[in-house]
């Protein structure tokens, strides 16, 4: 797990929550009186947002590491890819038992506490999803993310001792999308912390860092990913450019 965090509600109606690619997936219980609801998002491959209107007063969210949140749901994470679903239909009673444990808790911290035993409870289990070439995925997962030239799939897969097709299908298993896909989104995401770091972003020379062809190249890939420009992107606000920074 990557860690916790609370979701706050703007009562604006700006966007509370948005979540850029970033290869990531991420469980949220949302808290009412009622005893809210709670759902897993899975790794994006597109931009999401929820306004401040459809955040709950109190909302607790813990991310996991790309290809660190398997374990947890028990279906192949491809499963879950793009998708929002309700926490009852991967984890069925124990969902319900969840909330109700949290909106018993007085204070956020033990919230959180009730939350993190849940799923180390989770890891426990005898009937823990753990796909056969699991090791090899969070092996290649850390190349990718180490390397400061993104590498060939062709090239990982051989330097893994398996072959393209069976690393294609592990990371659909553990991370939820191709290995080819996630180097994407990791030069996505570099791009998008170099371009905070100067007021006025030279996109050309972000694109020559990051491992783009070219500035046209960038800016097309951002519009695939993220719907708008870079420029369009930056715009938008802190919110839309910081969660998927890690």
């Amino acid at each position: 797990m990557r860690g916790f965090r609370a979701v706050p509600r703007d009562a604006g109606g700006g966007p509370a929550y948005v979540r850029l690619p970033d290869g990531e997936a991420e469980l949220i219980v949302r808290l009412s009186d009622t005893r809210g609801d709670a759902y897993v998002i899975g790794t994006r491959l597109h931009v999401l947002q929820k306004g401040g209107t459809e955040v709950p007063p109190l909302a607790v969210a813990v991310r996991f590491k790309a290809g660190g949140a398997y374990p947890f749901f028990g279906v192949p994470m491809a499963h879950l890819t793009d998708r929002v679903v309700n926490l009852d239909t991967l984890w069925g009673e124990d969902g319900a038992h969840l909330r109700e444990r949290m909106h018993e808790s007085t204070t956020l911290v033990a919230k959180v506490q009730v939350l993190e035993t849940a799923l180390t409870e989770r890891l426990r289990r005898g009937d823990v999803f753990e796909p056969a070439s699991a090791h090899v995925v969070r092996r290649a997962v850390r190349a990718i993310s180490q390397s400061q030239e993104l590498p060939r799939i062709e090239a990982l897969a051989r330097g893994l001792g398996v072959s393209e097709r069976q690393l294609r299908r592990a990371f659909d298993d553990v991370v939820g999308m191709s290995p080819k896909v996630y180097a994407r989104i990791v030069r996505f995401q570099r791009a998008m912390r170099a371009s905070t770091r100067a007021a006025t972003p030279d996109w050309g020379a972000i694109a020559a860092a990051t491992g783009y062809y070219d500035q046209a190249h960038l800016i097309s890939d951002f519009r695939s990913l993220t719907g708008v420009t870079p420029v369009a992107l930056l715009r938008a606000g802190p919110l839309a450019v910081m969660p998927g920074l890690r």
